[in-house]
């Protein structure tokens, strides 16, 4: 998919008013059609470039339902149009981006740089989640922690959190048992391939990451005393 496949695009999308709320929409066919006579693509590329737009447009919700299923674009309001001429602008000109080049680097950025990365994620995700048509979307992270009870005197030793006030759920409390998340340095059999590792600790079920969790607790527990 080339930029100028998209500028072609950009001239053939559906225009809905700013105001009265005039609009018209385009056949998927004719927006095919451009794509072949405008750029020289064969039909096959031009369906498929086609076919990826929509279904990035869709996904957004500016496109309207009822049109789509006619095999039309067709907009659902005149910011549902401005948000799609901004994202293929963008997606045309290899200048153009969204976020600074550095923005989703994690190495050595303050507190206020992360938090910005995650206030756009959660915001980004919540809605994915909430607007799920059958309320099952399926989730992005997995995350495998291991806990360990400590009981000493009849008491429960826990530890203070350190992120209590970064947390998303405030309710969740500053106290939390001994443990943490599984990391890469816990899974011996893989260390020195980060294929691998990357690909267990990234999905949601494996036998390497139950054999892993006592591990991640010693080394947790480690950890906290040396702290």
């Amino acid at each position: 998919m080339t930029a100028d496949s998209i500028k072609t695009l950009l001239n053939h999308i559906p225009r809905y008013a700013e105001e009265e709320g005039d609009f018209y929409s385009i056949s998927r066919k004719e927006l095919i059609e451009a794509l072949c006579s405008d750029n020289k693509v064969s039909r096959e590329v031009a369906k498929n470039t086609v076919d990826l737009i929509g279904s990035l447009l869709d996904t957004l919700a500016i496109l309207n339902p009822d049109y789509l299923q006619k095999g039309e674009w067709c907009f659902v309001s005149f910011p549902a149009q401005l948000l799609a001429m901004s994202l293929l602008t963008a997606m045309s000109d290899p200048e153009s981006r969204f976020f600074s080049t550095n923005f989703w680097n994690t190495q050595g950025i303050s507190s206020d740089k992360k938090d910005q990365q995650r206030d756009i994620l959660h915001h980004i995700e919540t809605q994915r989640v909430a607007y799920h048509t059958y309320q099952d979307a399926m989730p992005i992270r997995y995350i495998y922690v291991a806990w360990g009870i400590i009981k000493l005197d009849n008491q429960i030793l826990l530890y203070q959190r350190e992120d209590t006030q970064k947390r998303h759920d405030k309710s969740a409390g500053d106290y939390g048992l001994i443990g943490g998340r599984l990391n890469q340095n816990d899974i011996p059999l893989f260390s020195d391939n980060t294929k691998t590792y990357l690909q267990i600790l990234q999905s949601d079920s494996s036998e390497f990451i139950k054999e892993s969790l006592p591990n991640t607790l010693k080394r947790e527990l480690h950890e906290e005393k040396q702290d």
